[in-house]
């Protein structure tokens, strides 16, 4: 399998292309994969932050991945995980610092030079998951987060524009390292082509919960809103999730036979045939390489965003996180 990634990363750079590797996933689409080796007899996970045995196993596929791409001009950064916390979440602070650290650090010495960083979600600003963005931020190269209205209560709407922004302004204040946040994830599942936009019920980590399909052309305003202000406020840079949207053949499989928002995240459908929103992105190309967007806010202007220090903040994130939400909102319509 080593070498099956070796070859994908290899193809990737063949057609110009730079690849971040994600290699502790579990977590994805609706639906926790999990490896056998991190399952007792019964089927039960064990402790992935704190048993020494799934630590250290941990810790040989990092450095296999690593050594075997070491080097490798196409590697733009190694992932660590994703979202880890939606599988498992840490038993303490200390357990997750452990983790990232000894995780990191392996990847250190199989790849000198690589930049690392840690797929975060929103729990890591308004839940105590133990996932701290200071203390991620004090073990990785870069700063990244995932944001969605869609799983959002503090969101206005499953469209609402800005709490992509807020969020990744509020990670680099809260990471205290002077750097901006990349917004490694954002977008949102979409309709048939030609239909409106509907809310469903859909299945949600087993639990029943009303999401949004937007139209195609919701979604293309959508995009064009959030990565507007994104520029604003200093952002690294943004991945939209995803490229494409999934093959019906695969929608009898999980976790598609129940997550039926996971089926329709693409920028591009499943034929190939591109979305309205394929324009968005090439216009903001082309004005970025032309120098034409907005000048981007200051790191005084980021800092401003938080209001307490990340130990106070996280006494409380839920309370801070809609405090300071709503206090970003005020300070938008002005």
């Amino acid at each position: 399998m080593i070498a099956c990634l070796v070859d994908v990363v290899q193809a990737a750079k063949d057609a110009g292309l730079k690849v971040v590797p994600t290699l502790i996933v579990i977590n994805m689409s609706g639906q926790m994969w999990w490896p056998e080796w991190m399952l007792d007899k019964a089927g039960r996970p064990g402790d992935l932050f704190s048993d020494p045995i799934i630590l250290k196993s941990q810790s040989l596929l990092v450095e296999s991945c690593a050594r075997a791409l070491a080097g490798n001009d196409a590697i733009r950064a190694f992932d660590l995980a994703n979202e880890i916390d939606g599988a498992q979440r840490p038993r303490s602070r200390d357990a997750a610092r452990e983790w990232a650290s000894v995780l990191g650090d392996t990847i250190r010495r199989a790849s000198p030079g690589t930049s690392i960083r840690i797929g975060a979600h929103l729990p890591s600003l308004s839940t105590t998951n133990n996932m701290r963005i200071d203390d991620l931020a004090a073990i990785t190269d870069e700063d990244a987060m995932h944001a969605y209205p869609l799983y959002s209560d503090v969101a206005r709407s499953f469209l609402d524009p800005e709490l992509v922004p807020f969020s990744c302004a509020l990670t680099s204040a809260l990471s205290g390292r002077g750097r901006p946040t990349l917004m490694q994830e954002f977008g949102l599942c979409t309709a048939a082509p030609g239909r409106t936009g509907e809310t469903i019920t859909d299945d949600f980590l087993g639990t029943p919960t009303s999401q949004y399909l937007a139209s195609e052309e919701e979604a293309a305003k959508y995009y064009d809103e959030v990565l507007e202000r994104l520029a604003k406020t200093g952002a690294a840079g943004a991945y939209a999730w995803c490229y494409a949207d999934y093959d019906p053949l695969l929608f009898d499989r999980p976790p598609f036979t129940t997550a039926v928002r996971e089926r329709t995240f693409g920028l591009v459908r499943a034929d190939g045939s591109e979305k309205p929103v394929t324009d968005v992105f090439r216009r903001f190309r082309k004005r970025r390489d032309a120098g034409e967007l907005e000048t981007v806010q200051s790191a005084s202007a980021i800092r401003a965003v938080l209001d307490v220090t990340a130990d106070e903040y996280y006494r409380s994130p839920g309370t801070h996180f809609e405090r300071l939400y709503n206090r970003w909102l005020s300070r938008q319509s002005h």
